[in-house]
């Protein structure tokens, strides 16, 4: 199984104000770029710096909700105890 890693990178900027990117790595090679802003998502594969796909947060919420797994979360933040 591949393995990813995420690095966050962020302007000097208030947050509320811009975009958030994330590089995306999978076994130590790129495998994509992540842009995270009010009206949604952005998802760029790695050989490509023209074309990206866009997606609105609802958008995203039915997606996940529709095919994703839900489970506990991993962050301990959002646990109650």
């Amino acid at each position: 199984m591949a393995k990813h890693s995420v690095e966050l990178r962020t302007p000097e900027l208030d947050v509320p104000k811009v975009d958030v990117f994330f590089r995306v790595k999978q076994d130590k090679g790129a495998f994509g770029r992540l842009r995270v802003s009010k009206g949604g998502v952005e998802w760029m594969q790695k050989n490509d710096k023209v074309w990206a796909y866009h997606m609105s947060w609802e958008r995203l919420d039915e997606i996940f909700v529709a095919k994703g797994r839900k489970g506990r979360t991993r962050s301990k933040k959002g646990r109650k105890k």
